[in-house]
């Protein structure tokens, strides 16, 4: 099964159906789908991992179908494809904590999610190569190589997503050959969300390399990986085309940019501001999924996932967000509260994935401000594979529990030796 789920995810990810049309004409998402909801439907060994996710799962498509359902745009062009998208993402939550049961189906699952990435990546840089891009903001920009999230700024956030994602399987003393696809993934990524010209993908990847630095515990690990890291920023800086430089320098200093550039981060206040007045006219669900520009008239998205959930869904769909975060963070300490008890116990893949999933919460929290990623996948995908690394963090937990309550064989010591104590002897 868990294979078939990483076949989806490629699916989902590189979307080859809008790449070639032809294939987009055969519905092989959707079908796709089908039959792995057939083949998990008759798969034995089943079951729902108890997590207090799941309830903020439950809760946030509560509210957005009811927003949906209460919305006047109800109907209105991008309305209903938000929530069957989001729908379709929850049906795959749904598949994997019921049938991803072991750290060594995680660990698979996590590694084809990499790799389907990879091969986003890859087909993205070679379209690139050949001339596909986007001239925006008066420079060359990267852009993905499907529909859906070929603009570079989601395109850059995706990828910013999947680096953490890497950690867990350094922690693992990675073989030679995974070695290689971790530093070639890692470092195409890197060179990918550069030349997309994304000024929050930087500033995203800039927090990712901190946040990754912190969370590997090891003070001379990451000494060293932050002076490697000073040392190679000064060589990627100056391989960059001068244009991407100056797009970057726009951050702290406006004029390094054109006037549409100052304009764009302006954007961002924008989406807040008008998603806080379409809120007051609809303080409790909002106006709906997708409804933001008709509630604010406005042509432009949000840009600010603040902005969206309050205008979109109100102070309740607000609620529900924060609630998935906070799940993030408690199931986090569950896995650090085992953590401590079982400190002499070496740590394990479950663990470090329960970890990361923190930092892609906040990676998600911060690139939010610039984007509006309130139904992005990752939300969910995340949520799951943290379930799944607590539901196998329990079971380590109960079968250490199970071998030290086993009391151990009475002995008896002799001159110089020490044996096992004869039947009936005190």
């Amino acid at each position: 099964m868990v294979w078939m789920l990483g076949g989806y995810m490629w699916l989902y990810v590189h979307r080859p159906f809008e790449v070639w049309p032809w294939l987009g004409d055969l519905q092989i998402e959707r079908v796709y789908m089908l039959l792995m909801i057939a083949f998990w439907a008759v798969q034995p060994n089943k079951g729902w991992l108890p997590n207090r996710i799941h309830g903020a799962i439950v809760a946030f498509t509560l509210v957005l179908t009811l927003a949906w359902v209460a919305s006047p745009y109800m109907n209105s062009p991008g309305c209903p494809e938000s929530v069957e998208n989001y729908l379709k993402v929850v049906v795959f939550y749904i598949l994997v904590v019921t049938s991803v049961r072991d750290e060594k189906s995680l660990k698979t699952l996590l590694f084809l999610f990499l790799a389907a990435v990879c091969l986003y990546d890859c087909h993205s840089m070679r379209e690139y190569i050949n001339g596909r891009c986007q001239w925006r903001m008066g420079i060359r920009r990267m852009i993905g190589v499907d529909n859906s999230y070929m603009d570079p700024n989601i395109f850059a956030a995706g990828l910013v997503c999947a680096l953490p994602l890497t950690l867990p399987f350094w922690a693992e003393k990675p073989s030679s050959w995974t070695r290689v696809f971790l530093l070639g993934f890692t470092g195409l990524a890197c060179v990918s969300i550069l030349l997309t010209g994304s000024r929050t993908g930087f500033l995203a990847l800039a927090l990712c390399i901190l946040l990754c630095l912190f969370a590997t515990g090891r003070v001379k690990t990451a000494l060293l990986s932050l002076v490697l890291v000073a040392v190679a920023a000064p060589v990627v800086w100056f391989a960059l085309p001068q244009e991407l430089q100056n797009r970057y320098l726009t951050i702290i200093d406006p004029s390094y940019g054109p006037k549409n550039a100052e304009i764009s981060a302006e954007g961002r206040i924008d989406g807040l501001v008008y998603g806080y007045e379409a809120w007051t006219r609809s303080p409790v669900l909002g106006h709906g999924p997708g409804a933001f520009t008709y509630a604010t008239g406005r042509e432009l998205q949000a840009h600010n996932v603040y902005g969206q959930v309050i205008s979109e869904l109100g102070a309740m769909g607000a609620l529900a967000l924060a609630g998935l975060v906070a799940c993030f963070a408690m199931n986090w300490r569950e896995a650090a509260r085992f953590r401590r008890i079982y400190w002499d116990e070496p740590p394990t893949f479950a663990h470090h994935v329960a970890r990361v999933m923190v930092l892609e919460a906040v990676l998600l929290l911060f690139m939010g401000w610039s984007g509006h990623n309130l139904y992005r996948f990752h939300w969910v995908w995340f949520a799951a594979f943290q379930a799944v690394a607590l539901h196998c963090i329990r079971k380590r937990a109960v079968a250490l529990d199970e071998q030290w309550s086993v009391e151990p064989e009475p002995v008896e010591e002799t001159w110089g030796a020490t044996q096992p104590a004869a039947a009936g002897s005190f």
